[in-house]
């Protein structure tokens, strides 16, 4: 994130709206950024990293959430929900995909450059702690980002680098369902064809290696047709 310009993508299919939106970004002092579709969005997102997203849920060519699902492997970004949606369910649905506020048109400016800025700085803080940290500690396991290693209970469970790719992707987003898609497409750089069972088959070794009777205070929980979860007690 610039200092003085922070970088926002506004994902929004409303010429006027998304219009409105970008100058009211740009008087504040950041860099607005427009994607009419969920397709441009995607490819904003692979050439640049946004410091925020503003996704409408009703896209052209897809849905927000699912959008938004994606955007938790590729970017840190927070998100900001802006829709014309206003059932309860919808905001649950955004938030449960990994949004961080909800906002429904017609929306008031104040309230949006007030949540904009908070998301903003909030995201700051956090990557500054993030960037100090080369360690995280997950209850009984422990994962060393410069040497690539896991530790539970102080053993190296002796993850391969993938297996632990997979594994920090997971404790990264704890408590996030996340797809075999995402997972395959964050971990090994592309997307997944015709390798269907080598996530399961990935997820399945690490949690040998940990060992299920030693992971007393954490799991990587398997939902059947959907992803996985990674949870700490």
């Amino acid at each position: 994130m610039s200092e003085d310009k922070p970088l926002i993508l506004i994902v929004e299919d409303d010429e006027a709206m998304a219009r409105f939106s970008a100058r009211l970004l740009n008087r504040q002092g950041c860099d607005s950024c427009v994607a009419y579709t969920a397709a441009e969005a995607r490819e904003f997102i692979s050439d640049k990293e946004p410091d925020l997203v503003v996704l409408d849920i009703e896209l052209p060519d897809g849905d927000g959430i699912s959008l938004c699902r994606e955007l938790q492997i590729s970017s840190d970004a927070p998100v900001l929900f802006l829709t014309g949606r206003t059932e309860t369910s919808d905001k649950v649905a955004g938030l449960s995909a990994g949004g961080d506020y909800y906002l429904t048109k017609p929306y008031d400016k104040n309230e949006f450059l007030a949540v904009i800025l908070s998301l903003l700085r909030r995201a700051k803080q956090t990557k500054g702690k993030q960037m100090e940290a080369s360690i995280i500690n997950k209850g009984s396991l422990t994962l060393n980002l410069d040497d690539k290693k896991a530790f539970i209970n102080g053993r190296d469970a002796e993850l391969t680098m993938k297996e632990f790719s997979v594994l920090l992707i997971l404790v990264q987003h704890e408590n996030k369902e996340l797809s075999s898609e995402a997972i395959y497409k964050s971990a090994w750089g592309a997307d997944m064809n015709i390798d269907t069972g080598l996530v399961r088959k990935h997820i399945s070794t690490i949690k040998k290696k940990l060992g299920e009777e030693e992971s007393v205070d954490f799991n990587i929980f398997t939902e059947y047709g959907r992803g996985y979860i990674f949870t700490t007690d």
